[in-house]
């Protein structure tokens, strides 16, 4: 049985995501991924340290930070592409 031949561009990623170069990619990547949970776990300790109670806030907003960074991630990769070949005539 043949399957048929990947085409590379039909991946379902936006055009911006498709054209990005490595470096790009990683840094975006990066910054969703690492930079919002670490950011958040600083700040939770910040507030641990002003309020002794039972809620861990480090935890709490380093996965709140993972969460909004994930979900900024993917709504990057999966925005449309732009209508490139729609002729822009007025009526």
């Amino acid at each position: 049985m043949k399957y048929p031949a990947r085409n590379p561009n039909a991946s379902g990623l936006s055009v911006r995501a498709q054209d990005s170069s490595l470096p790009a990619f990683l840094t975006r990547v990066s910054l969703s991924i690492l930079v919002l949970p670490l950011g958040g776990y600083v700040l939770g300790s910040l507030v641990d340290r002003q309020l002794q109670g039972e809620i861990s806030w480090a935890i709490a907003v380093a996965l709140l930070g993972l969460t909004t960074g994930l979900i900024n991630l993917w709504m990057w990769m999966k925005r449309p592409a732009p209508e490139a070949d729609v002729p822009s005539t007025p009526p």
